[in-house]
């Protein structure tokens, strides 16, 4: 009877283990009021019709230099974001996995701007001199280097910057 029990608390701690391994990572808005201008930079975002939308990737780095010999990484500083602009190019959602509080890596989803479908970014390379991403929506997969999806090197004296996009259609690819 006991290794029935320890047989099944195992079950249970393992189920409960396998749930959170397999947590949904949901990024959250950090836009608290609607934008309104339309970005201006092409390396983000470019119109592409009333139907699709741009899946935007920004990554920087900054390197300010501390003359410390035993931590050479101390004035590197970085910032990621996801950026969900409409088809005029305005920002509908601003997303940073830094800001989401936890570690729990890709599948990232994002599912709170009133899409007809989640935006699974199933591939994300955050490194500063080759980014790269890959999204899932609707029956699509959008990565850059196809269908003109590119990333471009904006860097500027020591920030260093790099902007990727990529259309969507929001009805999805048709059948």
């Amino acid at each position: 009877m006991i290794s029935q029990t320890v047989k099944l608390a195992s079950l249970l701690a393992f189920c409960g283990l396998s749930s959170l391994v397999s947590a949904d990572c949901d990024l959250h808005n950090t836009l608290t009021e609607p934008m309104t201008e339309p970005e201006t930079r092409t390396s983000l975002c470019q119109t592409t019709g009333p139907d699709s939308w741009t899946f935007a990737l920004d990554v920087s780095e900054v390197s300010v230099p501390t003359f410390d010999g035993d931590n050479p990484l101390e004035g590197v500083a970085g910032n990621t974001a996801f950026i969900v602009y409409n088809n005029d190019c305005i920002p509908i959602g601003i997303y940073s996995p830094d800001n989401e509080g936890n570690d729990c890596g890709v599948t990232y989803w994002i599912n709170d701007i009133g899409l007809p479908y989640d935006i699974a970014i199933s591939q994300v390379n955050f490194d500063v001199g080759a980014p790269s991403f890959t999204i899932n929506y609707a029956n699509g997969a959008y990565m850059i280097g196809e269908n003109g999806a590119t990333c471009q090197d904006i860097s500027d004296g020591l920030y260093a910057e790099q902007a990727c996009h990529a259309a969507f259609p929001i009805n999805g690819e048709p059948e």
